[in-house]
């Protein structure tokens, strides 16, 4: 019977060395030689190389996916943030815009039954007060400051105001005052109507608003030209001779141009340049989103 002589394990450690020499490693039977390379192969870990080299590689990854997170909510902060601007100016367009084209409007008296093919106006009607008797008036900021845009026309039975609501009890004129303003105390935008003794906020986040006032000034085919005004300026105007009366220069407004400058509410945003409702060039450093906004509307119940 053959005796099975294990071999010392001073051969198994030498044969752990990378530079064991074939010659000695020839001589060594099967199982022996799979039982040192496994064993050798079991044992081998990362040199500090490697392991600094993967750490590297795992660190600048994670920098690239915290970069490209940081950018991603940057936009959708900044798109988010913007999308709410301009619905704020569509709604501040849309209130005012609603009390614009309404403005001036009489109603027509019964036909009389003598002469049925004469119309006639109501009488009712004065404007927008006895010191102001006129559909659209406003005034100017002290210093740079926001407008007050002040427009009227005659209840209908179903008129609202600028609030969308109507008074407990009608006044015998029956005139739909409305009254916009910046607040003095935040970034609001005021309404004071007919049916709320106190105003009320329409929109959040103006920062300025701006009134011109258009007088016609020539006809052209397909379109209508108009100066614009200031309400410093239209006070000063001389009155204007129609059929040879004189009528204050306020009954002449044929357009209203309106600005608004909204503020968003995130900070964080990269302060673009732009030129704001006083037409100067400014670049803000408050890290907000700065929109400016424009839009002119046409009096559809201009008598003269």
């Amino acid at each position: 019977m053959a005796l099975f002589v294990p071999q010392p394990l001073f051969v198994i450690s030498f044969m752990y060395n990378p530079e064991f020499p074939y010659w000695q490693r020839k001589n060594l039977t099967g199982a022996q030689y799979a039982v040192v390379m496994c064993r050798g192969h079991a044992q081998r870990g990362f040199s500090l190389i490697e392991l600094m080299v993967g750490l590297t590689i795992g660190l600048m990854v994670v920098l690239a996916a915290i970069g490209s997170m940081t950018y991603t909510q940057i936009s959708s902060t900044v798109v988010g943030d913007s999308s709410r601007l301009q619905q704020t100016a569509d709604a501040v367009f849309r209130n005012v815009g609603y009390s614009l084209a309404q403005a001036g409007a009489i109603e027509l008296e019964a036909p009389d039954t003598d002469n049925p093919a004469i119309v006639s106006f109501s009488t009712r009607y004065t404007g927008f007060d006895a010191s102001r008797p006129y559909d659209i008036h406003g005034e100017e900021g002290s210093s740079g400051a926001a407008d007050t845009l002040r427009v009227s026309y005659q209840d209908s039975g179903t008129s609202v105001d600028c609030l969308g609501g109507r008074p407990a009890a009608i006044p015998f004129a029956g005139n739909v005052n409305n009254t916009f303003s910046k607040s003095t105390t935040s970034d609001d935008l005021m309404c004071l109507g007919w049916s709320n003794p106190a105003a009320q906020s329409i929109a959040f986040g103006v920062k300025d608003f701006q009134v011109w006032y258009g007088v016609r000034t020539g006809i052209v085919p397909g379109a209508e030209t108009y100066q614009f005004y200031t309400a410093n300026d239209m006070n000063a105007l001389p009155p204007v001779l129609v059929k040879k009366h004189p009528f204050n220069a306020w009954t002449t407004v044929r357009a209203v141009r309106i600005c608004v400058h909204i503020v968003g509410e995130k900070s964080g945003n990269s302060n673009a340049s732009l030129t704001d409702c006083q037409g100067t060039p400014t670049t803000p450093s408050d890290s907000l989103l700065h929109r400016v906004f424009w839009r002119t509307f046409t009096l559809r119940n201009a008598m003269l």
